[in-house]
């Protein structure tokens, strides 16, 4: 279905982006401008999600050039949930950053910045241009260079040497990946690339292509060995930015290996196998890295390796219930991984302590830390919490092809992900007050968005059932190029 509402996920913040540098003084309207941007964006995304639910999916040809001449937008169920589960991270990160990020952080261009990272992440999500995904990457990735750099520091130029070369280099071989990619099927739409590539004989270059590709999103999506530059860019920033960067910017590059594979590299063996190896070996390093860190955002972010790690696992098996748990998975990890980084940013603010300390803080707030404790049961994917359902089909999915070792990795992986989290658990709240130590009031408007963020994971876990058909209708699209291939060239 022909719908202009796709669009105003990325339309909204990018015109409200360009109002707020009209004020840059004035930090009130800019957070009003900015909060009524969020929140019209959360409302745009639940309509199309309905939409979608309705007419399996949604595409809007720009400037009325018919596919696959012109530029295609396309929302099906996947990137429809993903836009809508973003949109509230960002509307609750914007929440807690109200409180917590200084005057002149705000007059930086923080809330343009904030707006236009939002325009690139909700664009690389509905793009149906292999070309436009590169576009959308920098749009992104230039706002994430301004959020990195607000309030200027030392640890932040650090920190933004790697991230900047890395993209540098990343963004360079997807050019000339997308180059050689066009040079064989003439196009630069993703379904016509698709039904191009089917009816090839030889796709030997494809898959070199395809290799690169992977490489590219591998490093933007922070897998192993390439998530090295993640452990000082994603520290470095306050954290209403590392939320962002953490939990959804990780993510763009796991939707584009879903996308790219089911699409262009569904029947390669070669992919298929370097997904697996690249997934396992990432929820290995990732798990090392969380039992032997003391750092408390290094641990959060080690364990962002080891789940992208089991989703692009769950995403290789190319089955129904590892396409399905992979969707309710990045659902799940992206609303915890936000709750996850904003408790962090609370002990942070409460005692000034970054590392695992004897702290007691359960004794002074309560009510964060048993949000911690819930939210590490379903991080871990302890039944019957939101973590478990997702984790349980990727396993099953993975099962169902044969990939036995790496079944077992992603189940053994719930175990290190409990450790790694209850020993912040047993030291930093679950102790005697630290006499030695200044504790903070904690105002409950920061509380309010962790708190919010939770119950939502918990609900869409739970609740998964209900909306079954849903992720049935959002694999069919994954597990069957063909019919996304019609829908968009509107053939079927």
């Amino acid at each position: 279905m022909s719908s202009n509402l796709i669009v105003l996920p990325i339309a909204i913040p990018l015109l409200f982006a360009a109002i707020t540098i009209f004020f840059k003084n004035k930090i009130s309207i800019q957070r009003k401008i900015t909060f009524l941007a969020s929140f019209l964006v959360i409302i745009s995304a639940l309509y199309n999600v309905f939409l979608v639910k309705e007419h399996k999916l949604l595409f809007l040809e720009m400037g009325n050039w018919i596919s696959p001449f012109g530029i295609t937008l396309a929302l099906d169920g996947i990137n429809s949930i993903l836009v809508l589960t973003s949109s509230i991270v960002f509307l609750a990160t914007l929440l807690y950053s109200f409180k917590t990020i200084d005057k002149k952080r705000e007059l930086s261009f923080f809330y343009p910045g904030f707006l236009l990272i939002m325009v690139g992440i909700n664009g690389a999500f509905i793009t149906g241009d292999i070309f436009n995904l590169f576009v959308f990457y920098e749009i992104l990735l230039m706002s994430s260079y301004l959020l990195l750099l607000v309030g200027i520091s030392k640890e932040q130029i650090k920190s933004s040497i790697s991230y900047v070369l890395m993209n540098v280099f990343a963004g360079s071989l997807f050019v000339i990946s997308v180059g050689y990619l066009y040079t064989i099927v003439g196009s630069l739409n993703m379904a016509y690339i698709s039904k191009t590539i089917m009816s090839l004989e030889n796709k030997n270059a494809l898959y070199l292509i395809g290799a690169v590709m992977i490489f590219v999103f591998a490093m933007k999506g922070a897998l192993f060995p390439l998530f090295t530059w993640m452990n000082r860019a994603y520290a470095a920033p306050p954290i209403a930015i590392s939320v962002i960067f953490a939990a959804l910017l990780t993510k763009v590059g796991l939707y584009s290996i879903i996308r790219t594979y089911s699409l262009f590299y569904f029947d390669s063996k070669f992919i298929k196998y370097l997904l697996i190896y690249l997934g396992v070996i990432s929820i290995i390093a990732g798990c090392i890295g969380a039992i032997y860190q003391k750092n408390l955002k290094q641990i959060v972010i080690f364990n962002i390796v080891i789940s992208l790690g089991i989703m692009v696992t769950g995403t290789a098996t190319l089955n129904l219930s590892g396409i399905k748990g992979t969707i309710l998975y990045a659902i799940n990890d992206i609303l915890l991984k936000a709750v996850l980084f904003l408790i962090v940013g609370l002990i942070i603010y409460a005692c000034n302590v970054h590392n695992i300390k004897k702290c007691g803080l359960i004794n002074k707030y309560p009510l964060l830390g048993w949000t911690f404790f819930i939210t590490t049961l379903c991080l871990a994917g302890v039944p019957p919490f939101s973590g478990f359902y997702g984790k349980a089909l990727i396993i099953r999915g993975l099962v169902e092809d044969d990939q036995i070792f790496a079944s077992i990795v992603v189940t053994l992986s719930g175990l290190i992900i409990f450790y790694s989290l209850i020993k912040i658990f047993l030291n930093i709240f679950y102790d005697n007050i630290n006499k030695e130590l200044e504790y903070k009031t904690l105002p409950k408007s920061l509380l309010f968005p962790v708190i919010a963020l939770l119950l939502v994971a918990i609900i869409s876990g739970i609740s998964s059932n209900y909306f079954d058909i849903f992720l049935d209708q959002s694999a069919s699209t994954i597990l069957n190029p063909q019919q996304y291939i019609d829908l968009i060239l509107k053939k079927g």
